[in-house]
This record gives C-alpha cells, structure tokens and sequence, in this order.
C-alpha cells in the first residue's frame, strides 16, 4: 500500500490550524502587554502626582505624564475627591490578525484609584 501522499494532505488541511492558532497567540500577546503598560503606568503616574493633588493643573500634569509614556488620554476619567482620587483610562488598540474573524481593534481598559494612605486599588 502506498501512504505517500497521505503526511502531504494531512499537513495541508493542519497548516491554517497551526498558523490561526499562532495569529492568535501573538494577538493575546500584545493584548497582555498593553495592559501590563497600562496598568503600570498608571500605578507609577498615581503615586507621582498624588501628593499634587490639590493643585490646578493637576489633569494637565497627569495628562502630560501619561503621554509621555505613550497612553492615549482621549477616554480618560478622573475623579477627585477629598481623599481619593480614581482614574479610568479606556482606548483602542488595532489588532494585527483579529481582522481574521472581524475585529479591527481591541479596547484596552484600566481603573485604578488611590487613597489617603497612597495605597493603590486596581478595580
């Protein structure tokens, strides 16, 4: 019995499993690492400007920071109050093979909030 062409047809219909689940690997991949940058960006920019809190130009300062270190600041939500101060940051990220099955862009979110006691929440 001759199986010669049976490794070339199972490779075949294999090969586009493998690479969708390479495509897909790489997508969570970035998605993990622009949360992480998110998430520590926002950490170290809520320590720095916390003890500025009372100042006026405190959301351009805080701006200016998160900018800096390349985090989008058009869906930001700042909320100050005597003793606490919460952030939200929301933005989109475009996907390089989420096209595949129609995402064009994937949305990146983080909240965080300090209190009094500069102790940091992530909610």
């Amino acid at each position: 019995m001759n199986n010669k062409g049976q490794t070339l047809i199972l490779f075949v219909l294999l090969l586009p499993l493998l690479l969708l689940l390479m495509a897909f690997v790489i997508d969570t991949g970035m998605i993990l690492k622009e949360k992480t940058k998110l998430d520590s960006t926002l950490r170290t920019v809520l320590k720095t400007t916390y003890k500025d809190k009372e100042e006026e130009n405190y959301e351009e300062r805080l701006t200016k920071l998160l900018e800096e270190n390349e985090i989008p600041c058009t869906n930001m939500e700042l909320e100050r109050k005597e003793n606490k101060i919460r952030l939200q940051i929301t933005y989109e990220k475009e996907s390089i093979f989420g096209k595949i099955i129609g995402l064009n862009t994937y949305k990146i979110k983080s909240t965080m909030s300090i209190n009094q006691d500069e102790r940091i929440v992530k909610e």
